[in-house]
């Protein structure tokens, strides 16, 4: 599985050195060629999608080595005055949409009475990953809700919020499942913390920004809990993306295949998801049932929180098993994944078939007694105990 990711991940990096020489012929005179960890630049991937080009100099500037190469690069500052500059840090210019040469405006920031300020990058404490503390404009093309309509999404605050959560969350999973840690931190380059209404958008996951994870917080009783959950599930997205990038090696049909459609007597379609997406949410299952078991195990939590840890294993037992049945049903069998899956596909599906029947075995005598029937589609600790009273 470990050579398959790093398999892929060699893989994304060739893509984005093409793209960048193609764009830019001499970028190599200035960038590091044998460095990959600079092409794991989650704003490369974003640059690329975006139909409305943006400045690429920007985004390279941190890491150019000359500062000749540096001195006429210019950009303009957002609609709140900062400039994003990765690897470098936030330029704090006051000037909404301004342009500015961006040696010269780090120079004058480290003027001690400059009315610019250079605030440097936040990282999560204990781990090589970077929050975005505040909102990157070419990151906006993915903030759409279910119709593609733009909406407004709520990075500061709900940052300064919860980064002690996350902190918490992500060191609890460094602590507890080291080697899986080790994959996260492997591919997650960047995280983002937001606060959006889940009617309109549940979740920014898109490969179009590979190496983020994206966070949508905003329940009010979320906590460090939801944190492993959720840093499970968002940063299972990323590696499944490295895993699974060639991905005619894994499918045996188009990835835009609907596995199943049933109707109910009013006509409502069930089922709807094609096999990419299925498989998507297989494997984050795996990637949380591994984050909630060492929780479970580690004795860390008592009362409330462990009470919610054994709500969100109970949840995820069971949308994992109906997605299961969505495939093979019964679930015993392979009869349905052989005619979806290659071998290398068979391989991936087995392992999360294998680990939810250990989390079935372990678990499910434990939390079977809780009743969920009043869950949405995400997990809600405040509507669990509404039904599951301590």
């Amino acid at each position: 599985m470990i050579e398959m990711l790093n398999t892929g991940k060699e893989q994304l990096i060739e893509n984005i050195k093409i793209l960048l020489y193609k764009e830019k012929e001499d970028v190599f005179e200035f960038l590091d060629f044998e460095n990959d960890s600079i092409y794991q630049e989650p704003l490369f991937f974003a640059y690329f999608k975006e139909k409305r080009k943006k400045q690429l100099d920007p985004i390279i500037f941190g890491f150019i080595n000359s500062e000749i190469c540096k001195k006429d690069i210019c950009t303009l500052s957002d609609e709140n005055g900062r400039i994003y500059i990765p690897n470098i840090g936030w330029l704090i210019c006051k000037q909404k949409n301004t342009k500015f040469n961006l040696s010269e405006l780090i120079k004058e920031a480290h003027i001690k009475e400059s009315s610019f300020a250079l605030e440097p990058l936040l990282f999560i404490e204990g781990t090589n990953i970077e929050i975005l503390k505040y909102p990157v404009e070419l990151l906006k093309q993915f903030y759409y809700d279910e119709h593609l309509n733009s909406i407004e999404v709520e990075i500061e605050k709900i940052t300064k919020r919860h980064i002690k959560n996350v902190t918490t969350a992500f060191n609890l999973i460094k602590k507890y499942a080291p080697e899986h840690f080790d994959l996260i931190e492997s591919v997650t380059k960047k995280i983002v913390i937001f606060n959006v209404d889940t009617n309109l958008r549940n979740s920014f996951a898109t490969l179009s920004a590979h190496g983020i994870a994206f966070f949508n917080a905003y329940q009010e009783d979320y906590n460090e809990i939801f944190f492993v959950d959720d840093i499970a599930h968002q940063t299972g997205h990323i590696i499944f993306n490295a895993l699974i990038y060639d991905i005619d090696k894994f499918l045996k049909v188009k990835p835009s295949t609907v596995v199943q459609e049933i109707k109910n007597d009013f006509g409502i379609v069930i089922e709807t998801r094609d096999i990419h997406v299925l498989f998507h949410a297989l494997y984050t299952y795996y990637t949380t049932f591994i984050c909630l078991d060492v929780m479970l195990d580690s004795r860390e939590f008592t009362n409330e929180k462990l009470h919610e840890l054994h709500g969100r294993m109970k949840f995820y037992l069971g949308k994992c098993l109906l997605d299961f049945i969505v495939i093979d049903n019964p679930i015993n069998n392979y009869s349905g994944a052989e005619k979806l899956f290659t071998d290398e596909g068979l391989e991936i599906y087995s392992l999360v078939k294998n680990k939810y029947f250990e989390m079935s075995n372990k678990w499910f005598p434990v939390v079977e007694k809780y009743k969920l029937n009043n869950q949405l589609y995400n997990f809600s600790y405040s509507l669990f105990k509404d039904l599951n009273p301590l």
